[in-house]
């Protein structure tokens, strides 16, 4: 490997298994469904109208008085007897002082979860209606974010008051309740570019934070100059429950990892209408990247670069449907954070060498992050770079665009097959050999 910066283009490369995860802008399931509303089946009892009525009447108080910043409104619908609840609710307003809210409301979905093991916290009647909670950074977000909550309400006699946000949360989908001002004290500041919301411990190196998200937005724009707003909202959490929402999936936990960039919809399978998730499913503009501050330093390149492949991914995010080949997506990522490397120069891992000897590589599409991960992301890279080097960045993004736009992944080899020889005149087989020689050339 050839020394100095350019030598920089591998080293990093193999060691994004380490600090990235699959980013992907489909919707998922997760958690479990609220079963249906006590009294579903049938007329509901007087008693329970009545309560209905006054939770919607509380939650329309709630969303007023967290728009408007009025605390004495938000502590008024508290139940007073847990002191530490009221301090959380407090520090919820706190949390977003610095933070535009465009939209903030809830909307009771008509279930709710059923939690006979709290009759001994509450020694009154107690209801957990589940909740979809909307909201919109102004400046950033197009159009409302979706969050699955749950609260609990209890029955002080005379009215019914919150007692908790929390009693629900191991139940709810990976992003109920899982927003940066929901646990710990947070701060935020926003750059030219970029709002970030940081955990308070993180205070001393918010500027530094905002300053290298900025750049990468800068670096992104460069590469991707249409298509996106160029405003990006960054998360830099330490709460470790917040941080394994955000960063665990089945195949990875959080240890080790520094960022990623995640999607953000105004819809939750399995509580929103099937309707509302297929409408926008082909539509988000509202992604984030979150920050691993364990891992995260704003003052190291490498993590300088990590940040500009994950603005990329939210760059791409309306472009990048289901059948996206995953060597594309991931490849256009590494390209754009070392793209200024030019000319190039790459160490090949033996897997690699062997493919690039044959004469031919394998474009990791189904498997990509299941096994040789950091290889598959270099030959993304390299296939990538490739594009660009022979035909110019505009045909790398119209590649892009095209092949993006497959729906489904049974369409993807297909659909690659076309594009790569109307625009190419190259079969798939055709252009791997290419991908191979440029491999050779650089390394």
């Amino acid at each position: 490997m050839a020394t100095g910066r350019r030598g920089r283009v591998i080293g990093l490369l193999a060691i994004i298994l380490a600090v990235t995860l699959v980013t992907t802008f489909l919707l998922t399931t997760g958690g479990s469904r609220p079963a249906p509303p006590s009294g579903a089946a049938g007329a509901a009892p007087a008693e329970n109208l009545a309560r209905d009525k006054a939770i919607r009447a509380i939650l329309d108080r709630r969303a007023a008085a967290v728009l408007g910043r009025d605390r004495q409104a938000l502590l008024a619908d508290i139940d007073t007897t847990d002191g530490a609840f009221v301090a959380s609710q407090e520090r919820l307003l706190d949390n977003l002082e610095n933070v535009d809210l465009a939209s903030w409301e809830y909307e009771l979905i008509g279930r709710d979860y059923n939690r006979p093991d709290l009759a001994s916290t509450y020694d009154r009647p107690f209801h957990l209606p589940a909740l979809l909670l909307h909201y919109a950074l102004t400046g950033f977000d197009v159009a409302p974010v979706a969050r699955p909550q749950v609260l609990t309400f209890v029955d002080r006699g005379s009215r019914w008051v919150i007692a908790s946000d929390s009693d629900a949360d191991s139940d709810l989908p990976e992003t109920g309740h899982a927003d940066p001002w929901d646990r710990r004290e947070m701060v935020a500041a926003k750059g030219r570019h970029v709002l970030v919301l940081a955990d308070a411990e993180d205070r001393r190196r918010l500027k530094d934070l905002v300053s290298v998200s900025d750049e990468a937005v800068r670096r992104v724009r460069q590469m991707w100059p249409d298509g996106w707003r160029r405003r990006v909202v960054v998360v830099a959490v330490r709460d470790q429950q917040l941080i394994e929402t955000y960063f665990r999936t089945e195949l990875q936990s959080s240890e080790g990892v520094a960022a990623i960039a995640v999607p953000a919809f105004d819809v939750v399978p399995g509580w929103s209408p099937d309707s509302a998730v297929e409408a926008e499913s082909g539509y988000g503009a509202r992604g984030r990247v979150i920050l691993n501050p364990r891992y995260f330093d704003p003052s190291d390149k490498d993590n300088a670069d990590l940040l500009t492949h994950e603005v990329t991914h939210v760059a791409t995010q309306d472009r990048t449907l289901a059948g996206t080949p995953e060597w594309l997506s991931e490849g256009a990522a590494e390209y754009t954070a070392y793209r200024s490397l030019r000319p190039f120069s790459v160490d090949l891992p033996a897997s690699l060498q062997l493919q690039v000897s044959a004469g031919s590589v394998a474009l990791p599409t189904y498997e990509f992050y299941q096994r040789q991960v950091a290889a598959n992301y270099i030959v993304g890279f390299l296939a990538c770079a490739y594009v660009a080097q022979e035909y110019g960045e505009p045909t790398l993004r119209r590649l892009y665009a095209r092949l993006g736009r497959t729906t489904r992944e049974i369409e993807t080899l297909d659909r690659q097959e076309r594009v790569l020889k109307d625009m190419f005149g190259l079969t798939t087989e055709e252009f791997r050999r290419d991908v191979a020689r440029f491999a050779a050339s650089i390394s």
